[in-house]
């Protein structure tokens, strides 16, 4: 092989070698992926964003700190503990706002079972 040859391959294949380590470097960490899921399933949910808002914004201001400190700084640690933690959040956004509905639903249940007793009273008091 020609040496111009033989020297530029190498320096191709140094190129590729080095943007291919570039990117494993940056590429965020699978708990800040995981994290960004669990927000977005959360925030699709229209059940959350109208029963569990403050819990859903929790989550989605934990997510920013993570995608911060993974952008600026890309500690792996502190993200993964912070991005675990807006996973959390998310899931806890999303069981607090099905339990909300399920406690709104009783509480419509109850009261519908009050008033059909309430009129089958008044229909059995009737002469």
């Amino acid at each position: 092989m020609h040496p111009m040859l033989r020297s530029t391959t190498v320096l191709a294949i140094s190129a590729m070698a080095a943007g291919f380590l570039s990117a494993c470097a940056t590429a965020p960490s699978m708990a800040l992926e995981r994290a960004r899921a669990a927000v977005s399933t959360a925030s699709a949910d229209p059940a959350v964003a109208r029963h569990a808002a403050l819990e859903l914004k929790r989550a989605t201001e934990a997510l920013a700190t993570a995608n911060s400190i993974w952008s600026k700084t890309h500690d792996e640690a502190e993200t993964n503990h912070i991005a675990y933690m807006a996973a959390l959040q998310a899931e806890a956004a999303t069981s607090a706002a099905r339990t909300r509905m399920l406690a709104a639903n009783i509480r419509t249940a109850s009261s519908g079972t009050e008033q059909i007793s309430l009129h089958t009273d008044t229909q059995a008091r009737r002469p």
